[in-house]
């Protein structure tokens, strides 16, 4: 029985690629992260992820500079950056309303004229499920085309222009909402020596967005590091 549930949750995440790389059709409320292959790569040498997700900070951890940048550091040092100071923040723990069997919380920043906005979104999957590349990738689409989508569905809205390793070994996604009129990047990895952490950084802009949005948004990226 439990073999042929684990083959269902495989299908539907097969499923769910393919909706994202622009089928048609509702997706699945509340899915399931899908199980690890038996030969999984092996892991990055990273922080491992605690054994459940930690009460969340009332505000973020910022730490002021002398020229108008603050230094946001994740509550459980997964990632740091620097944006500046007059960005407003927003912390959201979201228990398990993304996946059943995971635990999320986000961090958003909006720019002061709202063209912008910085996110991070992590994840820790619960006790026996473990995260591979190929699912990680999986679920970056899942969570774009639903969460990121200017439609709220996934029904092709997000189209990605480019994918990239990156020297980490995290995966880069280029994408636009063609209806939202907005482009965005997204990086994504798998934490943990028992790849039970996942974590997605996304920065999105609006198209009319003026150079001085993007000139700091690529600061904000080559300020990125792992405390």
């Amino acid at each position: 029985m439990k073999s042929y549930r684990m083959l269902f949750i495989f299908m539907s995440i097969l499923l769910a690629v393919s909706l994202a790389c622009g089928g048609q059709g509702e997706p699945t409320p509340n899915p399931t992260m899908p199980p690890l292959p038996t030969n999984p790569p092996p892991p990055t040498a990273v922080p491992a992820q605690p054994t459940q997700a930690p009460a969340q900070p009332t505000q973020a951890q910022q730490q002021p500079s002398s020229n108008g940048m603050v230094t946001f550091v994740d509550q459980n040092n997964l990632l740091a950056f620097d944006l500046p100071g007059d960005w407003t923040y927003e912390h959201t723990d979201h228990g398990d309303a993304i996946y059943s069997d995971v635990l999320a919380y986000t961090d958003t920043f909006t720019s002061p004229d709202s063209v912008a906005k910085i996110e991070s979104l992590v994840m820790f999957a619960n006790e026996g499920v473990t995260v591979n590349n190929s699912t990680s990738q999986a679920v970056a689409l899942d969570i774009l085309n639903t969460y990121y989508s200017s439609t709220g569905t996934n029904n092709g809205d997000i189209r990605i222009k480019s994918d990239q390793i990156m020297k980490d070994g995290s995966e880069r996604f280029e994408w636009i909402s063609k209806g939202g009129n907005y482009t965005g990047v997204s990086y994504f990895e798998v934490r943990g020596s028992d790849k039970r952490t996942w974590l997605m950084w996304t920065l999105w802009w609006s198209n009319s967005a003026d150079q001085s949005i993007l000139d700091t948004i690529e600061n904000v990226i080559a300020s990125y590091y792992v405390p």
